[in-house]
């Protein structure tokens, strides 16, 4: 067969039952007909879905993986719609915040706007309208959380919408299920200045979601790993990095004693040792790295991969189930994907075998 030939079975990864009730999602700005498109997509075509601004969607319902947890992929955050405040009422809101953290141990706060040209000069009174309710919730604040150290699984997400016609959402789900752990799904991650490349803020944020990383002397194998931002953040945990790229790494990054560098396309390189984790970031046509993932899968060279997708200009929630049910075809049990905060036109994909 031909090189990027698509030979692995597409696998449909089957949904769950929808969660119930209104939900309030945001997204890039530019990616609110997509959200749209995916909700109407994984909800049915007779779903509720409404934009209610430019980075905010309302549908009816969530979709999910049959293991209930929420599946999708252009929302950076997704909340179940409880209460509405119409104005910027400090003690209203830390009424309906009271009532729906009460039962957790703990709770995180979050007030935020969409992040849109409008909706980022509403965040200095976002963040002044969170100071305001905490200190209205009185004795309640001790059990807060906030969102630098983040609750655990058992403590619930509250968060607070700001809206453009002045009015606030709000709404509150265990910490374990949320989309994010981050304000709005603002995963602004920090690197140290003498990464190799931006693209290093990438993968920490999909270690983030993860919720994993690369342990010391744990193998890791980097597709497309020129000049080494990846890399970089993966030889920064002290794991072992076989880096495969026909062009040259940064001086630095190359001479790591951690460091193997294979001067071999990807599509044609085969580990030689057990692999742990497979990192993918190619600027390639994007079913042909599905169908390359899939091989990785299908050879069980890897336990765990993470992988940054690029995305066309059109339809790009179906390419997505498509690409996804390629590399699920291969034999990663879970394929999960997310249009992260640092992702532009592309997707980040997360499979474990």
């Amino acid at each position: 067969t031909s090189e990027g030939a698509h030979t692995s079975p597409r696998v449909p990864i089957p949904r769950g039952t929808a969660r119930s009730g209104a939900w309030l999602w945001t997204c890039r700005e530019d990616a609110t007909s997509d959200l749209v498109d995916e909700l109407r997509g994984a909800l049915g075509g007779d779903a509720k879905v409404r934009v209610v601004e430019a980075g905010l969607v309302e549908s009816r319902g969530a979709p999910t993986f049959v293991d209930g947890t929420i599946d999708v992929t252009f929302a950076r955050q997704g909340l179940p719609l409880t209460k509405s405040v119409p104005s910027e009422d400090a003690a209203a809101i830390a009424s309906a915040v009271s009532e729906l953290a009460q039962a957790s141990p703990s709770f995180t706060l979050q007030v935020w706007a969409p992040d849109t040209d409008a909706g980022n000069r509403r965040m200095p009174a976002c963040a002044a309208l969170e100071a305001r309710v905490l200190e209205s919730l009185g004795p309640m604040a001790s059990r807060h959380v906030s969102s630098d150290a983040r609750a655990s699984g058992d403590g619930a997400l509250v968060s607070v919408v700001s809206r453009g016609d002045g009015s606030f959402s709000i709404g509150a789900l265990p910490m374990r299920d949320a989309v994010s752990p981050f304000p709005g799904g603002r995963a602004r991650m920090r690197i140290e200045r003498d990464s190799p490349s931006r693209a290093s803020r990438k993968v920490e944020e999909a270690l983030a979601w993860l919720g994993i990383a690369p342990g010391p002397g744990e193998v890791c194998v980097d597709l497309g790993a020129a000049p080494g931002g990846w890399s970089w953040a993966l030889l920064e945990r002290r794991a072992r990095v076989i880096a495969v790229d026909p062009a040259e790494l940064r001086p630095d990054v190359a001479k790591h004693r951690g460091m193997r560098h294979e001067k071999k396309s990807a599509f044609t390189f085969e580990p030689d040792e057990p692999v742990d984790w497979l990192f993918c970031d190619m600027a390639w046509r994007p079913l042909e790295a599905a169908q390359l993932l899939a091989k990785w899968g299908r050879r069980r060279w890897a336990r765990i991969c993470v992988a940054n997708l690029k995305l066309p200009m059109k339809q790009k929630h179906k390419i997505v189930d498509e690409l996804r049910a390629i590399v699920h075809g291969g034999g990663w049990s879970r394929v999960r994907t997310r249009q992260l905060y640092h992702d532009r036109d592309e997707i980040t994909l997360l499979a474990i075998r």
